[in-house]
């Protein structure tokens, strides 16, 4: 390959898997990243991306490439943030994309309650749901541990889900629940088998999830964080399982020696540990 910026062209679709996120990430067009993948494909001789129901994904062709580039990147951009620890440079911005229920929940309490913590950090949040990888994102925090790959990752709490309903509620034939890309879950099983049904209402988070029970006042599943918050919610059934979700954090291993992301972990992880005290759904009775 003659033209090293075409690795940075590899690199964005890799991560956004479409070539209109490519381009918005690297300030350009789709045209532009359309004609450079065809233009590497032509010079490799094979397709350096394969069109998915999910996106494009990377032919084996170029994933040493990927592989070595994001290496590099890594790592300057750990350079950089080292850099700018030592300055008075403007803060560092950490990508950080996560569950919004573990960003409600867990994680925005903490910026205020320890904020000291995230000097010199800027982070911006977004919300992934289902897509594996990196992506955009400098660090994730997701439920389950993530596939293997150069990755670095880090257990840092758990999650326990149960099925809950208004106390005042009447008694209801339907329930509400997550999407259909949920239903392999134990939970959404558990519903199913409970209720003999689909729920009549689903969306695509617990924190909306929540929103729409209120509304409705159907029954569902829900972390215990929201139910210890209001009040009015009680178990739905005496034989409710409580199920408990590990909750990972993630990173590529050449961000190692990032001071900015090291403050970013060592908060989440300290958020975490605010959450990690008993509670009346854990401890028994």
């Amino acid at each position: 390959m003659n033209n090293w910026d075409d690795l940075r062209f590899l690199v964005a679709l890799s991560r956004t898997g479409t070539m209109t996120a490519a381009a918005k990430s690297l300030g350009t067009n789709t045209a532009t990243v359309s004609r450079r993948i065809d233009r590497l494909s032509e010079t490799l001789g094979t397709p350096a991306f394969v069109k998915t129901s999910d996106g494009w994904r990377p032919s084996k062709a170029v994933a040493s490439l990927i592989s070595l580039a994001q290496s590099f990147d890594g790592e300057l951009q750990a350079a950089l943030n080292t850099q700018a620890e030592n300055t008075d440079s403007e803060p560092v911005t950490i990508n950080l994309g996560s569950l919004p229920a573990l960003s409600s929940l867990v994680l925005f309490p903490g910026l205020t309650k320890h904020a000291d913590m995230l000097d010199g950090v800027r982070l911006n949040f977004s919300d992934r749901m289902f897509r594996e990888g990196l992506g955009e994102h400098d660090l994730v925090l997701q439920l389950h541990r993530p596939e293997q790959g150069r990755i670095i990752a880090r257990k840092v709490g758990d999650l326990a889900f149960r099925f809950y309903r208004f106390a005042d509620a009447p008694a209801s034939e339907d329930w509400a629940g997550l999407g259909e890309a949920h239903d392999d879950q134990p939970l959404m099983q558990y519903g199913l088998d409970q209720f003999g049904r689909e729920p009549k209402l689903r969306v695509d988070s617990l924190m909306a999830l929540y929103r729409l029970m209120r509304l409705t006042e159907l029954p569902g599943p829900l972390p215990d964080l929201i139910a210890q918050r209001d009040p009015d919610l009680v178990p739905l059934f005496s034989d409710t399982p409580v199920r408990t979700e590990n909750c990972w954090l993630f990173y590529h291993e050449s961000r190692r020696q990032d001071p900015g992301l090291r403050r970013a972990v060592d908060w989440i992880i300290r958020c975490f540990e605010d959450i990690a005290e008993p509670t009346p759904e854990t401890v028994a009775p």
